[in-house]
């Protein structure tokens, strides 16, 4: 009795063995350079840069923490380029550069342009788009591209924001 129950125990552990292997190999990982989907949210605040859009333009500097599918809690800094009457009318948004780090240490480097709706009762939405140029640790070689919308309160300088994308690496 005892060795039937071992037999049995042996097939039935071997069988779930091989199911659980095909269920990996079937699965399988995704490829370093397959598009992986990518969604976050972050809160930025305004902090004072170097101007490096030329004199007819606004430089706008930032700084923030938020958190991403891929990053985890993150830190992010950037700046991009405005027209100065961003309080009051619609405003193009370029040449914008941004890095994202992750807690390991791991970063995304971007670019971005867009546009900002002119304000209504001291708030204006945005709408960009991201495209990654570069990244270093496990980010190493990323590419990828997102959109991001959110509003920026400019009584208190904050910007509120979400992103939806995808990215390799």
């Amino acid at each position: 009795m005892i060795a039937q129950g071992n037999s049995l125990l042996r097939r039935t552990v071997g069988s779930l063995g091989a199911v659980l292997l095909l269920t990996a190999a079937l699965a399988g990982p995704v490829a370093a350079d397959e598009p992986r989907p990518m969604h976050g949210a972050y809160t930025i605040g305004v902090v004072p840069v170097e101007q490096r859009c030329g004199p007819n333009a606004l430089t706008i500097g930032f700084e923030g923490v938020g958190i991403a599918t891929h990053l985890g809690r993150m830190e992010g800094t950037g700046s991009n380029c405005t027209s100065f009457d961003l309080t009051t009318n619609a405003v193009p948004i370029w040449d914008g550069v941004a890095t994202f780090v992750a807690a390991d240490g791991s970063s995304i480097s971007t670019t971005y342009d867009g546009a900002q709706d002119a304000p209504v009762d001291g708030r204006a939405s945005t709408a960009t788009t991201f495209t990654v140029v570069s990244g270093t640790g496990r980010f190493e070689g990323a590419t990828g591209s997102w959109t991001s919308s959110g509003v920026i309160d400019f009584t208190t300088g904050q910007f509120r924001g979400s992103f939806s994308g995808w990215i390799s690496y």
